[in-house]
C-alpha cells in the first residue's frame, strides 16, 4: 500500500498538497515524521534494532516513522507503536518533548513513561529484528561503538537531559 505524505514549508505551515513516499521532494519542502522514547520505570530506555535491509539496516533506535496524510503527530505516532511494537499507547500517554527540524523533515518527539513486558512486544519483522530496554549509559556506549542510527544518537544527546 502505498503511503502519502504533507507536505509543508520550511516554518511547518502546509502547503495543501501530499506526496508519495519515495518521491524526490523539492527545495524548501518539508514532511512530518514522529520518534517515541519509552522509559521504563528504572530509567531504562527502549530501543529497537532496524531490519537489515533497511537504510541503516542493524542500528538501533528509537520507535518511530512518518506521518500520513491528514495524521497528527500523535496519532501516527499511536500508529507507528502498534506497526512496529505490538504495543497499544493512548495519545494521552504521550509527552512531547521536542519538535526537531533536519533537511527535509521536522521531527516531533515524544516520551512515554511505561513498564511494558518483553512478551506485551510483538516486533514487525519488516521493520524491526530485535528489542531491548537499555540505561542511559549503555546507549551511550552504544552511540560510541556507532550501534545507533546517527541522527538518533544526534537526537538523544540533545534532549538526554530532559528525562
Amino acid at each position: 500500500m502505498e503511503e502519502y505524505w504533507d507536505i509543508y514549508d520550511a516554518n511547518r505551515m502546509f502547503q495543501n498538497r501530499t506526496i508519495r513516499r519515495g518521491d524526490p521532494f523539492q527545495d524548501g519542502e518539508y514532511y512530518v515524521c514522529c520518534e517515541v522514547w519509552f522509559q521504563n520505570s528504572k530509567g531504562e530506555m527502549l530501543i529497537t534494532q532496524r531490519h537489515p535491509n533497511k537504510k541503516a539496516g542493524g542500528l538501533w533506535e528509537f520507535t518511530g516513522g512518518g506521518v500520513l496524510a491528514g495524521e497528527t503527530t500523535a496519532q501516527a505516532t499511536v500508529r507507528e507503536v502498534k506497526e512496529e511494537i505490538g504495543v497499544d499507547i493512548k495519545e494521552a500517554e504521550l509527552i512531547f518533548l521536542y519538535e526537531h527540524k533536519q533537511r527535509n523533515y521536522f521531527m516531533d518527539i515524544y516520551l512515554v513513561r511505561k513498564d511494558i513486558a518483553p512478551e506485551e512486544i510483538v516486533l514487525d519483522k519488516n521493520e524491526t529484528v530485535d528489542f531491548k530496554w537499555v540505561s542511559k549509559d549503555e546507549l551511550r556506549a552504544m552511540i560510541e561503538n556507532q550501534e545507533v542510527v546517527r541522527s538518533v544518537a544526534e537526537r538523544f544527546y540533545m534532549l538526554a537531559d530532559k528525562l
